[in-house]
C-alpha cells in the first residue's frame, strides 16, 4: 500500500468465509485497522455481522471463545472511516453503537432481464457448499418430489466453502446416484445466467443465515421465483428489500417438499412473484449501487480531510 499510495482503500469482506481459524480471521481483518492508522481513508463493506449470527449452526471456529472472537471481529472491522452494510438491520445495530455506517444493499449484479420461464421443471441451488446452506435437506425433499415429478431436475452449483472443503464430496458420495441431479460445481461469471435460464425455481434452504443473499437478488434480477427458509434474518432481508418469496419451515423436509410441490403446480403463483420482484429490483440496479458507493467513498475522504472527491453521476436512467 505504501508503494501504491492510494487515495482511498475499500475492503469488501465476507467474514463467515474469511478464514479456517480464529487466528486467520483476526490477522486478516486487522489489515483495515492498520492501513487506516497509517493515514489512508478506509471503507469496509460487511456482508454479515458474525456477532449477530447463530455461531453454533455456522460451526464457527473457536469453540467457547467463538462469541468473544465474533465481537472482536465487529470491533476491528468497524474501525474504518465508514462501514457499509448490506442489511438495514445491521446498519441500525452498528449505528446505535456510535459507528459511522450506511446501508447499501447488494442489489442487482447486472441489468435486470426478465427471462422467459423454462419449459421443463428444474430447481436451482446456487451458493457455497457448507452444512448450514441446507443442501442435504433439499436433496432429501427432492428425492420425494421425483415421485410426483419424474422429469424434475436439480442443479447444484457453487464452489466449495473454504471452511468445509470435504463437504461437497461427502454429499456426492451419499447422493451421487440419485437421478435428476446435476452437480455443476463452480460456475464462471459468464455462465451464471444460464443456470437461472434453465431453472423454474430457485431454492435457498439455509439452516442459518450469514447476512444478505446475493442469490436472492440474482433470482429477482432474472425473473425466477424463490423458495427460502423462514429464518428471522432471511425474513427481515426479504421485507427490507421489498421482495416476495415462498417460505418453508427451516429444517423441515416435509415443509420444504410441500412448498416446492405447490409452487411447481401453480404457474400463476410463480408469475405473480416474479412480476413483483422484477419491479422491486429496479430500485437497486447497478447504477444506483455504484452511485451510493461513490458517495460513501467521498464521505470517507471528507472525514479524513482529503480534498479529493469522486464525481457523482447526476443523471438517473429510468427503469426499463
Amino acid at each position: 500500500m505504501r508503494s501504491l499510495n492510494p487515495d482511498l482503500i475499500w475492503f469488501n469482506a465476507g467474514v463467515s468465509i474469511f478464514g479456517k481459524s480464529p487466528w486467520l480471521n483476526v490477522s486478516g481483518l486487522l489489515t483495515p485497522t492498520f492501513l487506516q492508522r497509517m493515514g489512508y481513508p478506509t471503507v469496509v463493506t460487511l456482508h454479515e455481522l458474525v456477532e449477530l449470527t447463530d455461531l453454533r449452526t455456522l460451526n464457527a471456529p473457536g469453540g467457547r471463545f467463538a462469541k468473544m472472537g465474533a465481537r472482536l471481529l465487529t470491533t476491528m472491522t468497524s474501525q474504518a472511516d465508514l462501514v457499509c452494510l448490506t442489511m438495514k438491520k445491521y446498519t441500525d445495530w452498528l449505528s446505535a453503537r456510535g459507528v459511522d455506517c450506511i446501508h447499501i444493499p447488494i442489489g442487482a449484479y447486472h441489468e435486470p432481464e426478465l427471462l422467459a420461464e423454462s419449459d421443463s421443471p428444474e430447481l436451482l441451488f446456487f451458493t457455497t457448499l457448507a452444512p448450514f446452506k441446507g443442501l442435504e435437506l433439499l436433496l432429501k425433499a427432492f428425492e420425494h418430489l421425483r415421485s410426483d415429478y419424474p422429469t424434475l431436475k436439480l442443479t447444484i452449483a457453487g464452489s466449495e466453502h473454504p471452511r468445509f472443503p470435504e463437504y461437497a464430496q461427502q454429499l456426492k458420495a451419499r447422493f451421487g446416484k440419485m437421478g435428476g441431479v446435476n452437480w455443476a460445481g463452480q460456475t464462471s461469471e459468464d455462465h451464471v445466467i444460464e443456470l437461472f435460464r434453465r431453472a423454474q425455481i430457485v431454492v435457498l434452504p439455509y439452516s442459518a443465515s450469514t447476512g444478505s443473499s446475493s442469490v436472492l437478488y440474482q433470482a429477482a434480477t432474472w425473473g425466477r421465483p424463490i423458495i427460502t427458509s423462514n429464518l428471522n434474518e432471511v425474513k427481515e432481508l426479504v421485507s427490507e428489500s421489498g421482495l416476495q418469496v415462498e417460505f418453508f419451515k427451516s429444517g423441515d423436509v416435509q415443509s420444504l417438499y410441500a412448498t416446492i410441490r405447490d409452487l411447481l403446480a401453480c404457474k400463476e403463483k410463480r408469475i405473480l412473484q416474479v412480476t413483483h420482484n422484477f419491479a422491486a429490483i429496479q430500485r437497486t440496479r447497478p447504477q444506483e449501487t455504484c452511485r451510493k458507493y461513490i458517495q460513501a467513498f467521498n464521505q470517507a475522504l471528507e472525514k479524513r480531510l482529503s480534498k479529493k472527491r469522486i464525481a457523482v453521476p447526476t443523471t438517473r436512467e429510468k427503469p426499463a
